[in-house]
């Protein structure tokens, strides 16, 4: 969906490679502004994404060397504090999509919910 993310000092680049990289950028750059300060204390602050999505430029983090525990993917999920009739919880716990950011992890990828109803239904 998107090409590897450029780092380039504080910034952070990703650049969609399709439809999907598009939407995920969009997405958490909507997300980020109209999150509430308990749920953007959790998020990769997005600084600029382009019109149509192409390009998104958040802070750079330092990556998670791993996965994160159970017991922290369930803080951070209780702390997201889901509502009913949102879209799903936005990230997941590999250790990809988390990263160190001013002394707090933070969600790198959160654009799970842009996409996973595209995905075909399981059989």
């Amino acid at each position: 969906m998107r090409s590897p993310v450029v780092v380039l000092g504080r910034f952070a680049f990703k650049f969609a490679r399709d439809a999907r990289g598009r939407a995920s950028n969009l997405y958490e750059a909507k997300l980020y502004r109209s999150a509430n300060v308990t749920r953007r204390a959790l998020l990769c602050p997005v600084l600029w994404v382009s019109r149509n999505g192409f390009v998104q430029i958040m802070r750079a983090a330092k990556p998670l060397a791993k996965m994160m525990s159970y017991d922290q993917y369930v803080d951070v999920v209780d702390a997201w504090d889901y509502m009913p009739g949102e879209d799903s919880c936005p990230f997941e716990p590999k250790a990809s999509d988390w990263g160190w950011l001013d002394g707090r992890m933070v969600a790198l990828d959160y654009s799970t919910p842009a996409w996973e109803s595209d995905e075909p239904a399981a059989t």
